[in-house]
């Protein structure tokens, strides 16, 4: 039996485990899709499909004393995260060694453009960032009651090969890069090198701000990938138009302007990020694709 678990083993989840592998370490990979457990399986990685909105589907897994990647997406409804709540019920008879969650910068709201460090207030604007920090609290509670370590790495933007935008590109309607408010991002690559750091640290029960340190705008990020796709940049429009023309997914992006403070991530986790900012990533994303092609 291995004694590491990826819950939740999606786009980061695939990323992990070529890292793993090269460590000669292997994982048991939870997730719900067919289609997720058919790419892991791919990658010779026992897997194991269950319904993170029923508790009683824990029942039979196996967390004493293990390392356990927590990648399980909130549900995409009320302010509260069940699925961690139905997870960590179970780990309460199976404490495990160590939980690394992945939050989202989103907790901290709009920051009106400044530094971020892990001492800043938590103020999260949408419901998605608020079942954030219903899940930070929860494993909070419970590693607090029950001696279990634990790492939550609050993340901006990732990005990959996988999920460029290529194809809804020209459907895209961006802030003009003059008012465009900051953003922050991470290859997914190197987010899943912080993940292992997080997992192997001497240190533990740490909050982390993770991104590659280089923060720009949403609009340099879709300018840049259709400048190097050789497509037509999606439109731009003011900050004024884009209450009335941007969807709500990317007003809430809009509204939310801060820069991350890695600093305590780089001091204490110390992990070899290939990509330091989007220039870097988009070379290797665009490789890839070539790659495929």
């Amino acid at each position: 039996m291995s004694n590491t678990i990826i819950a939740g083993c999606g786009f980061l989840g695939r990323a992990l485990i070529p890292l793993l592998i090269s460590q000669q370490e292997d994982a048991l990979c939870l997730m719900q899709s067919k289609r997720s457990e058919d790419l892991v399986l791919a990658l010779n990685m026992p897997t194991q499909r269950l319904d993170f909105d029923q508790a009683n589907e824990f029942e039979a897994l196996d967390t004493q004393a293990k390392d356990i990647y927590y990648f399980a997406p909130p549900p995409k409804t009320d302010d509260h995260d069940q699925r961690m709540l139905n997870f960590l019920l179970h780990c309460e008879s199976a404490v495990p060694r160590r939980i690394v969650y992945i939050s989202t910068s989103g907790v901290y709201g709009d920051c009106n453009g400044d530094w971020v460090n892990e001492d800043a207030e938590l103020k999260p604007l949408t419901s998605r960032a608020k079942r954030r920090v219903s899940a930070e609290n929860s494993l909070l509670a419970f590693s607090k009651k029950n001696n279990c370590e634990y790492q939550i790495l609050r993340v901006g933007g990732i990005y990959g090969a996988e999920r460029l935008p290529l194809h809804r590109l020209s459907a895209i309607k961006v802030i003009h890069p003059q008012q465009a408010p900051y953003s922050n991002r991470i290859h997914v690559d190197d987010l899943a090198r912080v993940c292992h750091a997080a997992m192997s640290a001497n240190v533990c029960n740490e909050i982390f701000n993770v991104a590659d340190g280089s923060p720009s705008s949403m609009t340099d990020f879709y300018f840049s990938i259709a400048d190097r796709a050789k497509l037509e940049r999606p439109q731009s429009v003011s900050l004024e138009a884009a209450k009335a023309e941007l969807s709500s997914a990317m007003l809430s992006f809009i509204n939310e302007a801060r820069r991350l403070d890695i600093s305590k991530m780089q001091q204490l986790l110390q992990p070899k990020l290939c990509y330091p900012d989007l220039q870097a990533g988009l070379d290797h994303c665009f490789n890839q694709l070539q790659l495929k092609n």
